[in-house]
């Protein structure tokens, strides 16, 4: 009888814990599609891209390599902003280039690459909302991982009010192509 009642417990236990994670995937799912449409729907006075972005408010899109392994990597950064509430957009490209054999710069600087004030076009706007999206996508649909090194991937708003971290992440392919565009101006 023991028996008995300890498998229904277990198979009622069982099946409690699948319905929750099917709830939870399309619940996850309609926080995606949500996430999307806001993010799909932001812009510039022109466009509707960015829109976020005025005078006051600059996003900054940043990615911390992992080629030194736990000591970190490159660090790669995009600030994206406005002079003028209704004047065009300009980005700020930075890559800090460090040495694996002297990870904390203790013997000589990194190697630093700037370019300042880069007009931006429409297909760069839009490849910088896309950048925001496909990682925000990746941090809602990616189980969270403990790790003592990775890749870091950040979005963050001048006042704070947006903040998008993602540690260990992934490679995060449409801000590679944006500094890529970015760097061939």
């Amino acid at each position: 009888m023991k028996k008995i009642l300890l498998t229904l417990i277990i198979g009622i236990l069982l099946a409690n814990c699948a319905d929750s994670k099917t709830e939870s995937k399309a619940e996850t799912d309609e926080v995606i599609e949500t996430v999307e449409s806001v993010i799909k729907n932001l812009g510039t006075t022109e466009s509707e891209t960015l829109k976020i972005i005025d005078s006051y408010q600059e996003l900054i899109l940043k990615q911390n390599g992992n080629k030194c392994g736990e000591w970190g990597g490159d660090t790669k950064e995009i600030r994206i902003y406005k002079t003028e509430h209704k004047g065009k957009i300009f980005a700020d490209y930075k890559n800090i280039i460090i040495d694996c054999k002297d990870p904390y710069s203790e013997k000589n600087e990194p190697k630093t690459i700037e370019k300042k004030e880069v007009i931006l076009n429409e297909s760069e706007l839009n490849l910088a909302q896309e950048s925001i999206s496909e990682l925000i996508k990746y941090k809602l649909t990616t189980e969270q991982r403990i790790s003592h090194s990775g890749i870091g991937n950040y979005v963050i708003s001048r006042d704070s009010t947006l903040i998008i971290e993602d540690w260990p992440s992934f490679g995060w392919p449409k801000f590679r192509e944006l500094i890529k565009q970015i760097e061939n101006k």
